[in-house]
């Protein structure tokens, strides 16, 4: 049977579709393996253009950050007439900015400012921003009613301006697109016909969960079983691959960043600016003084305003007001909720919190750091070597009426797998390495000793702690038996967090405890 007609039994679940595809027929598998090495060549490019949608959560200026630093090495070993600049078109989604009062375009251009040590010219009603042939485009807002025609026209003339910028000129377009599949759609049904034709690949990031048969992510919700239906018509129209990761499928299985990224609490300042970072610092101070007080209050059997009443006096209005949300909202102080604050997953979150005081502003539960599926597409001048290695491409049908999935050689859609035998600790150790890899970059492009730490911020964090550990203090004796041993865990953070010791906190404690000492021996001596 030839290869182009291949197809695997119906499968339910990915456990199923995974033995699938390590079962394929000795026949067929080196042509299987052939088109995953095809698909994973095209879609992480080096010489396309490639277009990337993007959120503003950490994950996702992570993940820009990757690539952006990977395309200044690759531009580095090019001279004379085949120097090209680093080119990229960046897409803004509006609706993760929308949820957190912030604006997604800005953000990504104050990020790759930041990176490019660049100002950045505006145009078309500062709707688009040039960092020379990296361009920064406003996108749209899944959840109004958006002209998604309008953004296809600023796009298309962001693509058009980095192509004249490029020599030898680029021909090929590879998109990478996020969970909603509305805007990528308009722009295939309405982009001119040069611009399509230039399309060699597309990736799909979060739109669906495998675990338990093929649905929409809690982030592809929006999408019609038609959108996925056209996609795939779209696709075997223009004889492109569509290559589908998530964080599920590809064994990302942590929500926290400090388990991905070493001593996060101090590096995060070398790849991310103090503008960008101080939402989630916010974020993180807020959530941490919530769970602590909610603790103290089930401890006292104090509740609502009572509850919020303790965390005034303790917490000045100076050093909360520019965050204080949810620990100020007696609607947060219900019995219930206070009661069910000693829950493992919850004293979990607080030992991150207190340790790394950097909040995802968008976090999904059960469906973390999806920015981090696309670490594997980075471009790349030998993506057999770089991705191919770690990852298969394999190749599938979806029928969506049953919800069911099988590998198949006709489709022109793929999901980017972890090839056998790579578990959850090694693609951690696959993640950790790739992101340290940057971080060497950065850190000899910007200084070694890059990092500064707002005072304000430090000032800020100490007075939090100072609250924190009251109330935490006050609830020794007073919980559940098992619970005051994990409850432990974030007491210590608190005081000798990676945080502290990063804004000189733990120095500054002992400095201070060494003075008490020494005039406790004094006064004694009198």
């Amino acid at each position: 049977m030839p290869i182009d007609s291949f197809a695997g039994p119906s499968c339910k679940d990915l456990v199923e579709f995974m033995k699938s595809v390590k079962n394929i027929p000795a026949k067929h598998k080196d042509g299987f393996e052939g088109m995953s090495k095809k698909a994973i060549e095209t879609v992480c490019d080096i010489d396309a253009l490639h277009i990337w949608e993007s959120g503003d959560d950490i994950d996702d200026f992570l993940h820009l950050t990757q690539v952006i630093v990977k395309l200044k090495i690759e531009t580095e070993k090019h001279e004379g007439r085949r120097k090209k600049e680093p080119a990229m078109v960046i897409i803004s989604s509006e609706q993760a900015a929308g949820r957190n009062g912030g604006d997604g375009f800005e953000r990504i251009c104050e990020v790759v400012r930041n990176l490019l040590m660049s100002g950045g010219k505006k145009h078309l009603n500062d709707t688009v921003c040039a960092f020379g042939a990296v361009v920064v485009v406003r996108g749209i807002d899944y959840t109004s009613s958006s002209d998604n025609k309008a953004a296809v026209k600023r796009i298309n003339t962001a693509i058009e301006r980095v192509f004249k910028m490029q020599r030898p000129g680029v021909k090929q377009v590879v998109w990478h697109h996020g969970p909603i599949l509305s805007l990528l759609l308009t722009w295939i049904d309405n982009t001119t016909s040069d611009l399509r034709t230039a399309l060699t690949a597309i990736s799909v990031t979060a739109a669906l969960d495998l675990t338990s048969g093929v649905k929409p992510s809690p982030l592809g919700k929006p999408n019609k079983q038609a959108d996925l239906q056209t996609l795939e018509d779209y696709a075997k129209r223009l004889d492109i691959p569509v290559v589908f990761v998530d964080p599920t499928s590809q064994l990302i299985s942590y929500e926290y960043l400090a388990t991905y990224m070493y001593y996060w609490a101090y590096y995060i300042h070398i790849f991310l600016p103090s503008s960008i970072l101080r939402p989630h610092f916010y974020a993180a101070l807020d959530a941490l003084v919530t769970f602590c007080f909610r603790l103290r209050g089930a401890s006292d059997s104090t509740y609502g305003t009572s509850a919020v009443r303790m965390v005034k006096e303790h917490l000045s209005a100076s050093t909360a007001r520019p965050w204080a949300r949810t620990c100020i909202d007696a609607s947060f102080y219900t019995k219930e909720l206070c009661r069910g604050t000693a829950t493992d997953a919850q004293i979990h979150n607080a030992v991150q919190l207190a340790d790394s005081p950097f909040s995802l502003l968008n976090p999904t539960a059960g469906y973390p750091l999806p920015a981090f599926a696309r670490l594997p597409l980075c471009p790349s001048d030998n993506p057999g070597e770089t991705t191919g290695k770690a990852y298969i491409a394999a190749r599938v049908s979806f029928t969506l009426l049953t919800c069911t999935f099988r590998a198949s050689s006709s489709s022109p859609f793929y999901i980017l797998l972890p090839r056998e035998g790579r578990d959850v600790d090694r693609v951690t150790a696959w993640i950790q390495g790739s992101m340290m890899g940057v971080l060497e970059r950065l850190r000899r492009d910007k200084g070694k000793d890059a990092v500064r730490i707002d005072n304000k911020e430090t000032h800020m964090y100490a007075e939090v702690t100072k609250a924190c550990k009251w109330a935490l203090d006050g609830c020794r004796g007073k919980m559940p038996e098992g619970v005051e041993g994990k409850v432990k865990f974030v007491r210590e953070k608190v005081k000798r967090g990676t945080f502290c010791y990063v804004s000189g906190m733990v120095k500054e404690a002992q400095v201070e405890r060494s003075r008490s000492r020494r005039r406790s021996r004094s006064a004694g001596g009198w």
